[in-house]
């Protein structure tokens, strides 16, 4: 498509109502769908099934106001109404070297394991006032680039763009979006991570598009990460810990074997180096999109990491105690209802889906091919 001209511009404008229209559709059918599992108890009796021993959550920003973030983070009131129903529901918050323990004693109570993955502020400045009322642990995920402010942070910079502009040109996708109201903003911006999603490698032909806009990745990744001094506070923090999340935050799968190897080790050995400490617990950027079946959980495991987290839903079981180098983890984050969300999460709802009301455990054969 051409992005110039009159025509090519209505053109842009229906294609971006078209999604609007569509993605406003699928978000209230699932936040419908969601609260009825939730409130039915349908979603407790799934987890007899699904629910494991215990499950390992998923989470990114935090925001009082997740439309200043075009839909994206967790709003924090939802974060702490879950925290306040693992607690009243009986299940432990723990942290992944306890999940690991506990998984090996068939007698131990039920748990939830906390993760943050990239190292947002937020994860401070929110998230953490809230596990101190609730003495709740977490892990939070850094890659080196966040800490050396050279991280390409595209999907960041692409919900800038699509934040501070009424029309936005992606020019390596020869597209041109409309996107003056606010439900044009968010399916533009679904729409264009969606795109990034379907090939990673499009990400490195973004940083034109966002020189063209005026935006500096630069001040952003300073707003919006950690430093490495507020990492190395954190970490001392009782409730937090810090875990590897690659260098650069590449899909694994663009790199060669030894480059996975590099950009894996490159981070635990930084990581290592600004703790004090050894780092045992990594997360694969983008989960099982980015992966190529066992080759990164191999690498992992030379590397000396005692877990590896993945984004497949799924809660965890005994088997996974061997098995501790593709485990599964669900996403938390739903803004418009993110409390049903997790109820749901913690219930293996999402791995029934997944599974299509097969095995409920999760991911054990790619383990056990990887160990081959």
């Amino acid at each position: 498509m051409s992005n110039t001209g009159n025509s090519a511009g209505s053109e842009f404008s229906v294609k971006s109502l078209q999604l609007t229209l569509k993605d406003k559709l699928r978000r209230s059918g699932k936040t419908f769908a969601l609260k009825v599992m939730s409130k039915s108890g349908l979603a407790d009796l799934v987890g007899r099934t699904y629910g494991g021993n215990g499950v390992i959550l998923m989470f990114h920003e935090f925001t009082r106001d997740p439309k200043s973030k075009l839909g994206q983070g967790t709003r924090i009131d939802d974060f702490e109404a879950v925290l306040k129903m693992l607690r009243q529901s009986g299940r432990d918050i723990v942290g992944l070297s306890e999940a690991v323990r506990r998984l090996e004693d068939p007698k131990s109570r039920p748990f939830v394991v906390l993760s943050y993955d990239d190292g947002y502020r937020s994860n401070i400045e929110l998230a953490l006032p809230v596990m101190e009322r609730y003495e709740a642990p977490a892990i939070i995920y850094v890659p080196t680039e966040v800490l050396t402010r050279t991280i390409n942070a595209w999907w960041l910079g692409l919900r800038e763009i699509v934040t501070r502009n009424d029309q936005v040109v992606v020019e390596p996708m020869n597209s041109r979006f409309e996107c003056s109201e606010y439900s044009a903003k968010v399916a533009t911006l679904r729409r264009l991570i969606a795109w990034v999603w379907e090939d990673f490698g499009r990400a490195d032909g973004l940083q034109q598009v966002f020189k063209d806009n005026g935006l500096s990745m630069a001040d952003l990744i300073e707003e919006l990460f950690v430093s490495e001094a507020e990492m190395v506070e954190a970490d001392r923090h009782p409730l937090v810990e810090i875990g590897a999340h690659t260098t650069t935050h590449r899909a694994l799968r663009l790199l060669s074997a030894p480059e996975v190897s590099k950009d894996i080790g490159d981070n635990k050995t930084y990581l290592e180096g600004a703790l004090g400490r050894n780092v045992p617990h990594f997360a694969y950027p983008y989960g099982r999109p980015s992966l190529t079946e066992t080759r990164e959980a191999a690498i992992v495991r030379s590397l000396g990491f005692e877990t590896a987290v993945t984004t497949d839903p799924g809660c965890l079981f005994p088997q996974h105690a061997g098995n501790r180098f593709l485990l599964p983890r669900q996403d938390a984050e739903f803004p418009t209802d993110g409390f049903s969300h997790a109820v749901c999460g913690v219930n293996g709802v999402y791995r029934a889906l997944a599974s299509r009301g097969k095995s409920p455990i999760a991911n054990t054969e790619f383990e056990q091919l990887a160990s081959q």
